[in-house]
C-alpha cells in the first residue's frame, strides 16, 4: 500500500472520532441545560452551558454532569437572582474548576 493512501486513511479515522468526541460535548451541554433548567428553574445561555461542558470536561452522563447540576441548584437556592452564578465543580481529573454561568432572557 502506498503511503499516501494510508495517511489518507489515517486522516479519514482522526476526523471521525473528533467529531464524535465534539458529539459527545455538545450532547453533555444541552442535558446540562436541560437538567438545570427543570431541576431548579435556572435557564442558562446555550454558550454558558457549552463552556462549562469544554470546561469541565463533560462527554458523558456522569462524573461532572450532575455535581455541575447540584451546585447550580444549591446557588438558585441561596436565592442567587443575579445574571451570573458562579459554581466551583471537580472536573474529571478531580481539579476544581470555576464556571462562570450566564442566565438567558427569558424568551430564550
Amino acid at each position: 500500500m502506498k503511503l499516501h493512501i494510508l495517511g489518507a486513511i489515517a486522516l479519514v479515522f482522526a476526523t471521525a472520532g473528533h467529531a464524535q468526541a465534539d458529539d459527545r460535548r455538545a450532547t453533555a451541554a444541552f442535558y446540562f441545560h436541560s437538567f438545570t433548567k427543570s431541576a431548579c428553574g435556572f435557564n442558562m445561555t446555550a454558550e454558558s452551558a457549552e463552556k462549562a461542558a469544554a470546561t469541565l470536561g463533560m462527554s458523558d452522563l456522569h462524573d461532572p454532569l450532575f455535581p455541575a447540576v447540584a451546585a447550580v441548584c444549591a446557588e438558585v437556592k441561596k436565592g442567587n437572582k443575579s445574571k451570573v452564578i458562579k459554581i466551583q465543580v471537580p472536573a474529571n481529573h478531580k481539579v476544581k474548576r470555576k464556571v462562570i454561568l450566564e442566565k438567558a432572557k427569558w424568551w430564550q
